[in-house]
C-alpha cells in the first residue's frame, strides 16, 4: 500500500505484515525548523539509542546555526528511553548547561512524558533549564517567558 506522508511531500510504501507475521515498523525521521522564539525540533518513530544520538547531534547543528537558546523537542509515536547515559545524555546536558539553553519536551504518550519528567529531573539536578511538558502550547509559553 502507498500513502501520501503530507509532512515529508513523498510517498511512503507500508506492507501491512511481512513473511514472520510482524507488522514493520516506521522508519524515525526529524524535523527541524526555527519558529519565532525558539527552536522546533520533532522526532518521529525514534525507536533506538542511535536514532536518539542522530536527531539529538541534528538539534545541537540547528541550535548553533540559529544561535536560538530557546528549544522545543517534540518526540512522537517513539519509545520511550530510560538508560539515557546510553546516548552520551551528560555531554548534552553540560552542553546545554554552558550555553545557557532553555529546553522543553513534549512527548505523545504517557510513557514518554514519563520518561521526559526522569529526563527533566536529571537535567535540574545539573542546573540545565529543560521542563517537561503535558502539551506543546506549555511548552512554547514557558520558552518565550523570561525567567525570574
Amino acid at each position: 500500500m502507498n500513502l501520501e506522508d503530507p509532512a515529508h511531500g513523498a510517498k511512503v510504501s507500508i506492507s501491512p505484515r511481512s513473511k514472520s507475521g510482524e507488522v514493520p515498523r516506521a522508519a524515525a525521521w526529524h524535523r527541524i525548523g526555527a519558529e519565532p522564539g525558539y527552536l522546533r525540533a520533532e522526532l518521529f518513530n525514534r525507536h533506538t539509542i542511535e536514532e536518539t544520538k542522530t536527531f539529538l547531534e541534528a538539534v545541537l547543528a540547528a541550535a548553533l546555526e540559529h544561535q536560538c537558546p530557546q528549544v522545543l523537542i517534540s518526540v512522537r509515536n517513539s519509545k520511550p528511553i530510560f538508560t539515557v547515559e546510553r546516548y552520551g545524555f551528560s555531554r548534552y546536558l553540560d552542553l546545554a548547561f554552558e550555553s545557557k539553553y532553555k529546553i522543553a519536551l513534549v512527548g505523545d504518550s504517557l510513557e514518554l512524558r514519563i520518561a521526559h519528567q526522569y529526563i527533566a529531573t536529571m537535567a535540574r539536578m545539573r542546573g540545565v533549564n529543560l521542563r517537561a511538558c503535558a502539551h506543546e502550547q506549555a511548552a512554547i509559553d514557558w520558552l518565550k517567558t523570561a525567567d525570574a
